[in-house]
């Protein structure tokens, strides 16, 4: 029988095996996921292979009355001076359609257009498109759909030119928040716009047109852009670089009416869970395609140059309008000093593997 030494020594001793037996296999682990965490990071592993789950898709929407522009030329003049390689396959969103007409949806529009300070029969302009009249302000109306909650409301300000008259800024961070406590108040406050960045353009008044402010001291008016949480750290653009789909000309006016004007609630609703994956273009292959004109130019400056210097390009997601199912990438070209364009980023038909 071993004696109660003999126990104790060989107790301690299988301890100090199990110790090194358990340190050394934290060491052994942790060197491995170390391994393994700097071969995907130095040699990542090729991406999946592009399913075009949704098939050929359409050319994006991009109505924003901006015309092509003929004789430009470009040059790179980015940091490197190269153009940045693009990710291989890139996602397409789809963006659900809104549902169909419902017995109160027609009311449900009339309460909405109250909301906005428009009552009133309205006059129809389309299937489920009305225009709704302010009996307070004739200079005022709205543009209203019945199925998607989308609205447009105009105010001829050209006639009214009194109403910059009152200035009421001290930062730009106050007329954003004017602008949000609009939408918010109108229902139009989304969780992917509540929480985007926000774009605030200073404007002055030139006659009766209004041109960039150089400071918030000579600001009398100013357009305020809702932009929507990027997916995936990938931005999300609208056709109008300048005037997003979520936007509004905001004033210093006490009167409510005249100090929100020319407000546009254009959102579709996206699905994030839901969506396919192309293959990207090559992008020299973009860049030759904005030297043909074959390009949406979402902003232009003026002067127009003979010449524009390519200072950044990146992808984004273009946010169509009129309204579509998907939501493409685009490259974005933008020598920063008001020229923005768009290419397709994608190739609209491949073979789903």
């Amino acid at each position: 029988m071993a004696s109660l030494t003999e126990v104790s020594y060989y107790s301690r001793k299988g301890i100090n095996l199990a110790v090194i037996f358990a340190i050394a296999f934290l060491i052994i682990r942790t060197a491995i996921l170390t391994a393994a965490d700097l071969r995907n990071r130095f040699f990542p592993p090729p991406p999946p292979p592009p399913n075009c789950f949704f098939g050929p898709l359409p050319v994006p929407n991009a109505q924003n009355g901006i015309a092509t522009p003929s004789g430009l030329t470009y040059t790179i003049e980015t940091p490197d001076l190269s153009l940045p390689p693009l990710p291989q396959t890139l996602k397409v969103y789809f963006l659900p359609s809104p549902p169909g007409p419902t017995f109160n949806s027609f009311d449900k529009m009339k309460s909405q257009a109250a909301t906005l300070g428009f009552t009133g029969s309205p006059k129809r302009l389309t299937t489920s498109l009305y225009e709704f009249s302010d009996p307070a302000n004739p200079l005022r109306t709205l543009e209203l759909d019945e199925l998607s909650h989308n609205f447009r409301i105009t105010y001829k300000y050209e006639s009214d030119l009194s109403l910059f008259n009152e200035k009421n800024f001290s930062s730009k961070e106050t007329i954003a928040a004017m602008a949000q406590k609009f939408f918010a108040g109108a229902a139009a406050l989304p969780l992917d716009v509540s929480t985007g960045s926000i774009d605030t353009i200073l404007l002055k008044l030139d006659g009766s047109n209004l041109v960039p402010a150089t400071s918030i001291s000579n600001t009398d008016a100013a357009y305020v852009t809702l932009n929507r949480t990027p997916l995936d750290k990938i931005p999300i653009v609208s056709p109008d670089a300048k005037r997003g789909l979520i936007s509004a000309l905001v004033t210093g006016n006490s009167n409510p009416s005249k100090a929100i004007l020319n407000a546009s609630y254009l959102y579709n609703p996206l699905d994030r869970q839901n969506f396919a994956t192309y293959p990207s273009v090559n992008v020299q292959a973009s860049f030759d395609q904005l030297k043909s004109g074959q390009a949406i130019f979402a902003s232009l400056p003026d002067p127009l140059p003979k010449s524009v210097a390519i200072r950044k390009v990146f992808v984004a997601y273009l946010d169509p309008y009129p309204s579509q199912s998907y939501l493409q990438p685009v490259v974005v070209f933008s020598d920063e000093r008001g020229f923005v364009a768009y290419v397709r980023a994608i190739l609209p038909t491949c073979s789903a593997k």
